[in-house]
């Protein structure tokens, strides 16, 4: 019978040592074995893999990092920001949003306008969760990227910096050739709460795609008033169900006189939604109550 070898554990000096093999693959496996271990000297190691001149040991050296709160990660990945490698690059971002320190806002800024598009959505996605008010002016010049990818982020990202007031190129998306930017613009216009968009936002109701009318509902229901009843009551007769059944809901809420007529014609909806939705907004009146 032969016997089994069990591999024998290799210690912490060892693993450190693999750091100078000129495998990339020990090198990354290194970086694994090693993140188990939370002290000085090897997070001082691991942060010199920052420089590797491989990806993948790259990766997995800032992979592990990203949760570690030595300054030096972030000033690492801030440099590799400026790397020749896309990959690196686009990484860089993505794990500095993760992060979420505001000492890397200029930088990633400066990265909306690299040359791969991976970079750009990622920068963009990295000043939304990092959440610095600062970063606005260069999302909203963000909106007029040729990619509708980095269009949407951007958006998606000034949707979590909340600004309050809508912004001109925020507007301007309104009409943007791809339905999710647009969609993602009426939300966001929505969230303002600033009837200086309202006429913009009418507009959507129109829209050819059902998920950007969705969306103008939702912003109309935000900014409410007695102006966004009309078009509201206007969208109970849209083709698409949820649109209807979305604007019976925001009518509700609004609670104008002028709805309970048609949201009682929509009570006769083919929808069962729909008539749901008529139903509560309804009971918001006082036309039940004796």
């Amino acid at each position: 019978m032969v016997e089994k070898r069990i591999p024998k554990k290799r210690s912490k000096a060892d693993l450190l040592k693999d750091f100078n093999n000129s495998d990339w693959s020990i090198r990354a496996k290194a970086v694994f074995d090693l993140k188990k271990y939370d002290d000085p000297k090897v997070i001082d190691a691991l942060i010199g893999r920052l420089n590797d001149n491989n990806e993948n040991v790259w990766l997995s050296a800032a992979n592990v990092l990203k949760n570690s709160k030595d300054p030096r990660v972030v000033d690492s990945l801030i440099k590799t920001l400026l790397d020749d490698r896309d990959e690196v690059r686009w990484h860089s971002a993505y794990f500095l949003g993760e992060i979420g320190n505001k000492k890397a806002v200029e930088a990633i800024i400066n990265t909306l306008n690299d040359k791969c598009l991976e970079v750009r959505i990622n920068a963009a996605k990295a000043l939304g969760k990092i959440g610095d008010k600062k970063s606005i002016d260069a999302l909203s010049k963000a909106l007029d990227d040729d990619n509708a990818l980095v269009r949407k982020e951007a958006i998606s990202a000034l949707n979590l910096l909340s600004p309050t007031k809508p912004i001109n190129t925020l507007v301007n998306s309104l009409n943007d050739n791809d339905k999710r930017v647009r969609s993602i613009a009426a939300i966001l216009l929505g969230k303002t709460k600033d009837i200086e968009a309202f006429d913009d936002l009418i507009g959507t109701l129109d829209d050819e795609d059902y998920i950007v009318r969705i969306s103008g509902v939702y912003a109309l229901d935000k900014i409410g008033g007695e102006k966004a009843v009309k078009p509201l009551i206007k969208a109970l007769k849209d083709p698409y169900w949820e649109v209807r059944s979305d604007a019976a809901t925001a009518l509700g809420k609004i609670g104008y006189n002028d709805a309970v007529v048609p949201l009682m014609e929509a009570l006769k909806d083919d929808n069962g939604f729909v008539r749901k939705s008529a139903a509560k907004a309804l009971e918001k009146f006082d036309i039940f109550k004796k």
